[in-house]
Parts: C-alpha cells; structure tokens; sequence
C-alpha cells in the first residue's frame, strides 16, 4: 500500500509558491504604477528588480516555514495543491499581461 499524503513542508511551499505568484504580480503593478515606491525600491538594493527579487524570494522562504508548521496533511491532496498554484499563476500571468497590454 502507498502513502498518498503529501508532507507538511511539501504543502507549506506548494502553498507559499501560490501566494508568492499573486503577490509578484500584485508588486510588479504597484511598482510600476507608483514612482515613489519604485524609486525606494531602487535605492534600497542598487536597482527596483533586485529588491523586487529579494521581496519575493523572502517572502516565499518565510510563509514556507511558517504553513508547513500551520497545515494539515490530511485536508490537501496533489490535485488540491496543484490546482492552487495553477490559479495562482494563471491569476499572476493574466495580471501582469493585461497591466502591460494596457499601461
């Protein structure tokens, strides 16, 4: 018999990708959008895109550890978590083209 449940950290990273790839969208039009915001970002880190990477890296890092110590194994399958961050990157991909196709 095989074990089909998928592992705390497993899901807490799958979880962090989906949330990171709606939040990367959601800064990048931010940014974009907002001199001020995008300007800081480039004096804090020599340029906007490497802070940006380093928001989004951090991020992704910290809500990893912190959902694979809040999750429960049993509530998420493989469709489950694959589905979630499918949407979420469909959602950031869409986001992000259409604030190009019209800015």
């Amino acid at each position: 018999m095989t074990n089909n449940t998928l592992e705390k950290t497993t899901i807490g990273f799958g979880l962090s990708v989906a949330v990171v790839s709606i939040l990367n969208a959601l800064l990048l039009i931010v940014k974009e959008t907002t001199p001020t915001l995008k300007k800081s970002m480039a004096a804090a880190l020599g340029h906007h895109w490497t802070t940006h990477g380093v928001i989004v890296i951090g991020l992704f890092l910290v809500l990893g550890f912190v959902l694979a110590g809040a999750v429960k194994p049993e509530s998420w399958s493989a469709g489950k978590l694959g589905n979630a961050i499918l949407g979420s990157v469909i959602f950031g991909v869409v986001a992000v083209g259409l604030f190009y196709l019209l800015h």
